[in-house]
C-alpha cells in the first residue's frame, strides 16, 4: 500500500469561545452548536477554513486526514428527534468536507473512542441485550453505509473523554483486559474487510486497567494482537513509551510482530508550549525515522498538528489558519518533508526557509540548534528526564513538574522530584545555559529579520526560562537562600507582562533537599517507582489493592484542590 501521511483536522472546527481553558484533545462540538442545531453559517465557516487547510497540507505532502468523530457521523434509529435533527446538520457538514478532501485525493479517517455512549444508546443496548462489541459493529455498519467516502477508522481504547467535556456523547473506558481487546479486534476486523476499510488501532494507553500498559508492555502487546492476520489492520504507536515529550527513545514495540504500523508524531507540542515559543522536533524525529528506515512494517506517519492537551485561551493558535504559530508550521512542514522525501533535517529546513523567505539558512539552523538547548535544559530537568521510571502500569512522563500551561509546586510534587535528583546544582547550571541560548536566538532572529511576532515569542521564552531558574531552585531545594517573597514578586511581574504566561501556584516554604531526601527516596523512589518496566512482586500487590489506593488519592486530591483532578481524565484513574 502507499505510505500514509496523516494529519489531524481539529483546527478547522475551532470557533470563538468564552472558555478560559480550552480542551484541545478533540473538537469541542458543544461550542459549535446553538439551541441544539449546527447553524448554516457555522457550517460555511468550517468549510471555508477546511478548504484553505486542505490545500495547504496537500501541498506539503499529506495524503490522509483524521476527523473527529464517529459519534457525530452516525445516526442510530434509536436517537431522539432532537439529536437526530442535530446529527443531520453534522451529516451535511461532513458530506461537504469529505467532498473537498476527495477532490484533493485525500483519504478520510474517522477518530473514535471505544465506546461512546449516551442514554439512547444505553437504552437500546439494554432493550436488545447488545454487547459492547455488537453495538460497535452496528455503529460501524451504519457509518460505512452512510458515508462510503470513509477510508477507515482510528480507534482509541486507552483513554476516554476528559472530565470537562460537554457533549451529546461521552466515551467510557470499556476494554479492561488484553484478552477482551483481542476478542474485539477479531470481531470487528471482518467488518472492515467486508467494506474494504482500514482499522488504525492506537496503542496509546494511560495505565488504566490491565490493558493500560499496552503502549510499552510486550506481553500485553502480544496478547492483544495474537493470532490476528488482517490486511485491514494497522497498529498506530506514539514514538515513545509515554506521551509526546522529549528525552524519549523510540518505542521498541515497533520492531516486534509483522503487523503494519504507523508512528504518531506531534508538531504542536502540547507539553512544550503549544507553539507559543519554539520546540523544534526535527533532529529527534529524524533520528526516529533513521532507526525505522529498514523496518518494512512501517506504512506511514500520523502528525497531530493541533490536537492534544489543555491550555488557557491565550495559548490559542490554529496551525495554517487563524493566528497560526510559525513554530508549529515549521514542525509540521519539516516532519512530512523528512519522512516523505527521506531528506535530512537541514535539507527540510532549507526548503522551508525558501518558502518562508528566510534568506540566511545557516543562521536559522543555528537558531533551531539553540532552541533544542533551550527546551532540553530550560524546560526539562535533564537528570530527571533521562531516568526511565515506571509507576504501576504507567511509564512516568519525562516532564514531571509542568502540566501543559501550569507549574505544579505542591509539596508532594516537590518531595518526589527532590527524591529523584542527585545533582540539583547541575540542573541550575543548565537552566542558565538555556537562558543564554534564548538570548542568542533573539539576536539571530533580529539579525535575519524574522517577523516581529516570531521575535516576540522568543522574548516570551526567554522571560519564562529566566523565571524558571528561580523556580527550579525552589523546586529542587537548592541552597538556603531562595528569597521566596522576591521570587513571588518576579512571578507576579511575569504574569502581568505576558498574558500567555505559565500559571504558577503561590510559593510555600518546604525546606531544603536534605530534610526530605532520605525518607521520600525510600517511600516514593524505592517503594512505588521502579527503574525497569518489568513488574516486581510488590507492584503486583499494589495493583491488587488498587481500591484502597484510589480512596487515598481521591482524599488527597479533594483536600489539596488539585487541578489534576479536573483536567483530562483525572489522575485518580491511574488507580483503577
Amino acid at each position: 500500500m502507499d505510505k500514509l501521511h496523516i494529519i489531524d483536522t481539529l483546527g478547522s472546527f475551532v470557533e470563538p469561545t468564552d472558555q478560559e481553558v480550552i480542551n484541545w484533545s478533540k473538537v469541542d462540538f458543544s461550542n459549535l452548536e446553538t439551541n441544539g442545531r449546527l447553524r448554516a453559517d457555522v457550517r460555511r465557516r468550517i468549510e471555508k477554513h477546511f478548504e484553505t487547510y486542505t490545500l495547504r497540507i496537500k501541498a506539503l505532502g499529506y495524503n490522509a486526514m483524521s476527523f473527529d468523530d464517529l459519534a457525530h457521523l452516525t445516526v442510530l434509529p434509536c436517537y431522539n428527534s432532537s439529536l437526530s435533527l442535530l446529527l443531520r446538520d453534522y451529516s451535511l457538514l461532513y458530506k461537504r468536507l469529505f467532498s473537498i478532501a476527495k477532490q484533493q485525493d485525500i483519504k478520510i479517517l474517522i477518530n473514535t473512542d471505544y465506546l461512546f455512549r449516551n442514554n439512547d444508546i444505553d437504552n437500546l443496548m439494554n432493550e436488545q441485550h447488545l454487547t459492547n462489541e455488537e453495538m460497535f459493529i452496528k455503529i460501524l455498519t451504519i457509518a460505512f453505509e452512510s458515508f462510503p467516502e470513509i477510508d477507515g477508522v482510528i480507534l482509541r481504547i486507552g483513554e476516554n473523554d476528559g472530565k470537562d467535556v460537554k457533549s451529546r456523547f461521552l466515551s467510557r473506558l470499556t476494554l479492561r483486559t488484553p484478552d477482551k481487546t483481542n476478542a474485539l479486534l477479531k470481531k470487528a476486523l471482518p467488518i472492515f474487510e467486508s467494506y474494504n476499510k482500514i482499522l488504525i488501532f492506537r496503542t496509546w494507553t494511560v495505565g488504566v486497567y490491565r490493558v493500560g500498559d499496552l503502549i510499552w508492555n510486550k506481553r500485553t502487546f502480544d496478547t492483544v494482537f495474537a493470532s490476528i492476520d488482517s490486511n485491514a489492520l494497522i497498529i498506530s504507536m506514539k514514538f515513545g513509551d509515554t506521551d509526546f515529550m522529549t528525552y524519549l527513545q523510540l518505542n521498541p514495540l515497533f520492531f516486534i510482530s509483522n503487523h503494519k504500523k504507523i508512528i504518531e508524531l506531534q508538531t504542536r507540542r502540547e507539553w512544550e508550549g503549544m507553539g507559543t515559543y519554539p520546540s523544534f522536533v526535527g533532529w529527534d524525529y529524524s533520528r526516529y525515522f533513521q532507526e525505522l528506515a529498514d523496518n518494512d512494517t512501517i506504512v506511514g506517519i500520523h502528525v497531530w498538528c493541533q490536537t492534544g492537551g489543555w491550555a488557557k485561551k491565550e495559548w490559542t493558535n490554529i496551525t495554517f489558519l487563524k493566528n497560526s504559530s510559525f513554530w508549529n508550521e515549521l514542525n509540521t512542514y519539516v516532519t512530512v518533508k523528512m519522512y516523505h522525501e527521506r531528506c535530512s533535517v537541514e535539507s527540510a529546513i532549507t526548503v522551508f526557509c525558501h518558502e518562508y523567505t528566510i534568506k540566511d539558512v545557516t543562521e536559522f539552523i543555528r537558531l533551531l540548534q539553540l532552541s533544542e538547548i533551550a527546551i532540553k535544559q530550560g524546560l526539562y530537568i535533564r537528570e530527571l528526564a533521562e531516568q526511565q521510571l515506571y509507576f504501576r502500569r504507567l511509564r512516568v512522563p519525562t516532564l514531571l513538574w509542568i502540566t501543559w500551561d501550569t507549574i505544579s509546586l505542591r509539596p508532594m510534587n516537590l518531595f518526589l522530584i527532590r527524591a529523584l535528583i542527585i545533582h540539583p546544582e547541575i540542573a541550575i547550571q543548565e537552566a542558565h545555559t538555556a537562558v543564554t541560548a534564548t538570548i542568542e536566538m533573539i539576536s539571530i532572529a533580529e539579525k535575519i529579520k524574522l517577523k516581529e511576532t516570531v521575535i516576540a515569542s522568543l522574548r516570551f521564552q526567554n522571560a519564562t526560562l529566566l523565571l524558571f531558574i528561580g523556580i527550579k531552585k525552589h523546586l529542587l531545594g537548592v541552597g538556603q537562600t531562595v528569597d521566596l517573597p522576591k521570587l513571588q514578586r518576579q512571578i507576579n511581574t511575569y504574569h502581568s507582562q505576558f498574558p500567555q504566561h505559565y500559571t504558577i501556584s503561590r510559593l510555600k516554604s518546604t525546606g531544603t533537599k536534605s530534610r526530605y531526601t532520605h525518607f521520600y527516596h525510600l517511600l516514593l523512589g524505592g517503594l512505588f517507582l521502579r527503574k525497569k518496566s518489568s513488574y516486581r512482586k510488590r507492584d503486583k500487590i499494589f495493583l491488587a489493592t488498587s481500591p484502597i489506593q484510589l480512596w487515598i488519592v481521591q482524599y488527597y486530591l479533594r483536600k489539596t484542590k488539585s487541578h489534576l483532578n479536573n483536567q483530562s481524565m483525572g489522575i485518580d484513574v491511574l488507580f483503577r
